[in-house]
């Protein structure tokens, strides 16, 4: 997942593979995080982060329509794939440790991985 802000708007990009596919989110214009949640909404658009404790945990959720290229390499050069409903519910936590759910349209597939997490600063576009 990449959040990337300008100075009046944001990028939100996650890509998910699944069964060798890949299921794109993507949108260039999203208001940016109000607050100090760093949750936005879109249009068929929603994504938060939330530090349960600095360093520790975090959760990470999505709701979002995007985008099953069964080649990848097609997202490079097209828009057009099949629409799927994409959901995450993940929590990372020390060392490295994420569980949760990805769901993809009616399929839901458990998470129990490891993941390395960076809380630096959002990049700015």
């Amino acid at each position: 997942m990449e959040l990337s802000l300008g100075d009046a708007r944001a990028t939100y990009r996650a890509e998910l593979y699944v069964d060798r596919a890949l299921i794109l989110v993507h949108d260039d214009d999203v208001a940016l995080p109000k607050g100090a949640l760093l949750e936005i909404r879109a249009d068929g658009l929603w994504a938060e982060l939330v530090c349960e404790t600095p360093g520790e945990h975090w959760g990470f959720g999505l709701e979002a329509f995007g985008l099953r290229y069964d080649d990848p390499a097609d997202a490079l050069v097209s828009d057009r794939a099949e629409r799927v409903p994409v959901g995450l519910d993940l929590e990372w936590e020390t060392p490295d440790h994420v569980v949760g759910e990805i769901l993809v349209g009616r399929e839901r597939i458990p998470v129990d991985a490891t993941g390395t997490f960076s809380s630096g600063s959002p990049r700015r576009a």
